[in-house]
C-alpha cells in the first residue's frame, strides 16, 4: 500500500522534474488535455487519468480519477480535484506537502532515451530519484526512474518505475490527448 501512495505522490511531482526550465509547466496546458496511465506491479493493477477541467490566467484545475486492484480487490479511487496557481512558480515538493512529511529527495542520475508507449515512440529525458522518510521510527526508501517527453500533455510523464523493498511498480502512458 505504501508503494501505491509513493507512486501517486510522484505522479504529482512529475511536472517539476520534467520541465525544470519552465517555472510552471501547467501554463502550457489547456482545458480538455488529458493523460491516462496503467499501473502494474506485484498484486497491483490500475489505471489513472488526469484531465484539465478549467483554466484562466491565474489558476488551472485538473481532476484525477482511477481504478485500482490490490490483491484481487478492485476499487475506484476517490476523485481528486487539484488546483495549480499559475501566477507562481510550481513547487511540487510543497504541493505534495513532502517538506511537512519530512521526505528527503535525492537526484541520482539523468539521461536520454527513446521509449515506446501508447503506440508511439518518444524522445525522453529520464531521471532517477530516491525518496527517504521516517514513519514510526522506520526508515522507508523508494527509488524512482521517470521518463518524460515534451510531446505528452500535462506533466510529460511517459513511464515511471518505483521500487520499495522488494516490490517494483511500473506506471506507463496508455493514452493522451485533448477533448
Amino acid at each position: 500500500m505504501r508503494l501505491i501512495i509513493a507512486t501517486a505522490v510522484f505522479i504529482s511531482l512529475a511536472p517539476t522534474i520534467q520541465k525544470a526550465d519552465d517555472k510552471n509547466p501547467f501554463r502550457n496546458t489547456y482545458v480538455g488535455d488529458w493523460v491516462e496511465y496503467k499501473m502494474t506491479g506485484q498484486n497491483i493493477e490500475g489505471t489513472t487519468k488526469m484531465s484539465v477541467i478549467s483554466k484562466d490566467d491565474k489558476e488551472l484545475t485538473y481532476e484525477v480519477t482511477g481504478t485500482f486492484s490490490f490483491m484481487g480487490n478492485k476499487s475506484d479511487a476517490p476523485v481528486q480535484t487539484i488546483k495549480v496557481d499559475l501566477t507562481k512558480d510550481y513547487d511540487a515538493i510543497s504541493a505534495a506537502n513532502l517538506k511537512e512529511k519530512n521526505v528527503k529527495i535525492e537526484k541520482l542520475e539523468e539521461g536520454t532515451e527513446k521509449l515506446k508507449a501508447a503506440g508511439k515512440e518518444y524522445e525522453t529525458k529520464w531521471t532517477k530519484l530516491r525518496a527517504t522518510t521516517k514513519v514510526n521510527e522506520m526508515t522507508i526508501v523508494n527509488d524512482f526512474k521517470m521518463w518524460f517527453s515534451k510531446d505528452v500533455p500535462l506533466s510529460g510523464l511517459v513511464r515511471m518505475d518505483t521500487t520499495a523493498s522488494d516490490m517494483t511498480t511500473k506506471v506507463e502512458l496508455i493514452g493522451s490527448g485533448s477533448k
